[in-house]
């Protein structure tokens, strides 16, 4: 870092520098204010960080005129003389990153990988890049590279686009205006404004098999959009509905892996007098918390919401069915 910065903060500023690249170029459209409020940091401190991604080579600013951030230096950095077995295991890594992170960034990890296998030697550049293409996108994700490619470009160019998505019951043509890639639960998806429905929908990139560019759009999204907000209250991957609250009842047995590790941004977890956990969250999708807790078996106990308890007492009796036969 280019201040000097105590270790034990590195990790803490480090996520907080993230947030903030992730918020201008995914919500460039708000205010200041709105920005370090939303992220919860203080105005001196987003100043303070936004000084260091300047040192760093990154530097914006809010333009009030235009009412949007603005990016105005991104510096490149010189490629390191990195090994073939080391290039590799870059890919492989990428990889893993893009299948468990759920953050708009990993795609950005994968653009600078295109762009450290565009500088290896003739001889083994054809191997890597069909190695990116073929371990990452297309075994990885399942997704064409030359479809990725142009909704990345489409993304960024504020172009307009008709696609030919496959619903699993046969395909139809939408037109939209691709506002947000990004990576959830080892999959690659797309926000985007659908013109028909003035609303806007999540595609899974997979399920895209043609596009066609039909021109620019406005840079203002027609729906207001924030990702991290849309994104807020999902446990999986939908999103969109009011939030609902739903308890789970963890027993002993599992206690220490539902405390290592947070599953949620909303979860909260509280003792109980027997020895049990209750698990709390706030999401779009019970159904989603509910097939998370099949996996625990016995020992979770859905409270609520009645629906959803319901929904998994109807699944166990259908799993009794089918072990006694």
């Amino acid at each position: 870092m280019p201040q000097s910065i105590p270790p034990h903060q590195y990790t803490r500023r480090l996520q907080r520098l993230l947030m903030i690249i992730n918020e201008i170029k995914t919500t460039p459209h708000q205010t200041p204010e709105a920005l370090y409020t939303s992220l919860g940091i203080s105005r001196p401190m987003f100043y303070k960080d936004r000084k260091v991604l300047k040192e760093l080579g990154l530097a914006f600013h809010y333009d009030r005129q235009q009412r949007r951030y603005i990016i105005t230096q991104d510096r490149y950095l010189p490629v390191l003389a990195l090994s073939t077995s080391e290039m590799l295991a870059l890919i492989m890594a990428v990889r893993q990153i893009a299948s468990t992170g759920d953050h708009t960034l990993t795609y950005e990890a994968i653009a600078a990988l295109r762009k450290v296998v565009s500088n290896t030697p003739a001889e083994i550049r054809a191997f890597l890049q069909a190695s990116l293409d073929d371990v990452v996108l297309q075994a990885g994700f399942g997704c064409n590279p030359a479809i990725l490619h142009d909704l990345w470009d489409a993304c960024q160019e504020h172009q307009r686009l008709c696609i030919v998505y496959d619903h699993g019951d046969g395909s139809r043509e939408w037109v939209i205006d691709p506002y947000q890639l990004f990576f959830k639960r080892r999959a690659l998806y797309l926000d985007a404004y659908v013109v028909e429905t003035r609303q806007v929908h999540m595609f899974r990139v997979n399920r895209i098999t043609s596009l066609a560019l039909l021109g620019a759009r406005m840079p203002t999204p027609l729906v207001p959009y924030n990702f991290r907000e849309r994104h807020r209250h999902s446990f999986s991957v939908f999103v969109g509905t009011p939030p609902q609250r739903v308890r789970i009842r963890f027993r002993p047995a599992v206690r220490q892996y539902i405390t290592e590790t947070r599953w949620h941004a909303s979860q909260q977890i509280d003792d109980l007098p027997d020895g049990s956990l209750l698990f709390t969250v706030e999401v779009s999708e019970p159904r989603e918390v509910g097939w998370w807790v099949l996996q625990w078996g016995a020992n979770a106990e859905v409270l609520e919401p009645e629906s959803l308890r319901q929904e998994m007492a109807e699944t166990a009796r259908a799993l009794v069915a089918v072990y006694e036969k």
